[in-house]
């Protein structure tokens, strides 16, 4: 099952912070998760992200297995050393404390897999997962079919995922029923109004819509 996780704010602790490490901590980087790197050696880059606004916290220190027990509220670590044994240990504690793992060199030991990503706008994100089994191939298949999707995903597919996402949090203050909230939302996607504004990219007018709609929506209720 594929799933995406939500870590904002979360506390993620990476051990190790190598070439495959370093690749993973850059890709959490973007999710506004507070960013525990503990490493004997880092890569210079990691300083760079570090300098930038980003919750990052870089600790240069020898290794060993128990080292999780000395934070708290983590909710992933990243087992990620030069050190297989060390890795297995690392998660061995991780399961033990019922913490999310992943390990850098045995992913059917990980709670998770990481899969290649075909990312559209920074909003459509679909992913390509070979279960861990060849990452390679997931990033090969990515690319066959990445031109193809951007081909049929276009502005207007973002726009609409931006204007569900306005009409969803709104709904909420004036619909209580989830049904009938649902029924809303569908609305907008049929609504030849809201649609046109969409496509001319006047995204204000098109939640200016939304709300008067929503208005109606409550004096029928009120009546």
């Amino acid at each position: 099952m594929i799933v995406d996780l939500n870590l904002k704010g979360r506390n993620i602790l990476v051990v190790g912070a190598g070439m495959e490490g370093t690749k993973r901590i850059k890709s959490l980087s973007k999710h506004d998760c507070k960013i525990i790197i503990i490493s004997e050696t880092v890569n210079e880059s990691l300083y760079e992200i570090e300098g930038k606004n980003n919750p990052i916290i870089i600790i240069k220190r020898k290794i060993d297995p128990n080292i999780i027990d000395e934070f708290k509220d983590i909710f992933v670590v990243f087992a990620s050393t030069n050190d297989p044994f060390l890795n297995k240990k690392i998660i061995e504690r991780a399961k033990e404390k019922g913490i999310l793992s992943y390990i850098i060199d045995d992913a059917s030991a990980s709670d998770f897999f990481f899969t290649s990503i075909i990312n559209i706008d920074e909003i459509i994100q679909i992913a390509i997962s070979t279960s861990g089994k060849s990452p390679l191939m997931s990033k090969i298949i990515r690319d066959r079919i990445e031109k193809a999707i951007k081909n049929i995903i276009g502005k207007k597919d973002t726009d609409n995922i931006k204007i569900q996402e306005f009409a969803r949090e709104h709904a909420r203050n004036y619909i209580e029923n989830q049904h009938e909230r649902r029924k809303f939302l569908y609305s907008i996607v049929d609504d030849q109004e809201i649609q046109e504004l969409i496509a001319k990219n006047n995204i204000d007018k098109a939640k200016e819509r939304i709300i008067n709609t929503l208005d109606k929506w409550e004096d029928n209720k009120s009546r």
